[in-house]
């Protein structure tokens, strides 16, 4: 009885949906393929979403001002002559890589700039490229996203091989740049969805996210752009 004539004087509780957005001073470009291309192009999915991951991000980190130049169906290489000036960038690529046959290459191809067009040779010019626009640039790396099926692009499971080629080799490579460089990972491969929900979290077979899957990327690379971010 007294717990209930407690509860009944208590105000309602208030309730935000979102956090405000701290402010971010300075310009992030975002380097990806479709899944990011999408953020800017949302009337291509027909309304099977409703917005991408930046613009998600941007929702809690308000930068000064933001450039999508991911390219759809990119690889690596095609974002080098993308780059624009800015202060922060994200790099989304591995998935189309692999899905066009893109070799890895090692972790040796990119320590050693070894211009042999693999994957991590590419990633080192990339990177060398972001860095001669703005040595000061703060970069944070984004393993690719689970993918399968679409197709055929890509295997009916994304733990399969294409061509011998498991997309698990470019994730590691992308994490070893990270070490190396020293530079934040967003892990959308380990915290973005696995074979059980995957299909759940997209809307092809598996390979473009939904409102879920973008949003549980905006949620991971939050968090990487925290080590980064300096106001």
């Amino acid at each position: 009885m007294y717990s209930t004539l407690i509860a009944k004087e208590l105000p309602p509780p208030h309730y935000t949906d979102t956090p405000r957005p701290i402010p971010v001073k300075g310009h992030w470009c975002a380097v990806g393929t479709s899944i990011t291309w999408y953020n800017d192009n949302v009337d291509y999915a027909e309304g099977k979403f409703t917005e991408g991951y930046p613009d998600r991000v941007r929702k809690r980190l308000a930068f000064s001002n933001f450039t999508n130049v991911a390219v759809s169906g990119g690889t690596i290489s095609t974002a080098i002559s993308k780059i624009v000036y800015a202060d922060y960038y994200t790099i989304e690529h591995g998935i189309n890589d692999w899905g066009k046959g893109v070799a890895p290459g090692t972790f040796q191809d990119y320590i050693n700039n070894s211009d042999n067009g693999t994957f991590a040779a590419e990633y080192r010019k990339l990177i060398d490229r972001i860095f001669a626009v703005n040595p000061d640039a703060r970069i944070v790396l984004c393993t690719p996203r689970k993918g399968n099926g679409f197709n055929g692009y890509l295997p009916e499971k994304w733990y399969e091989p294409k061509n011998g080629v498991y997309l698990k080799e470019y994730v590691d490579l992308v994490r070893a740049i990270a070490e190396f460089e020293g530079l934040p990972v967003a892990d959308f491969f380990a915290e973005c969805g696995g074979q059980h929900n995957l299909h759940r979290l997209s809307i092809d077979t598996s390979l473009h996210p939904n409102d879920q899957g973008y949003q549980l990327m905006a949620n991971v690379l939050v968090q990487a752009f925290m080590k980064v971010i300096s106001n």
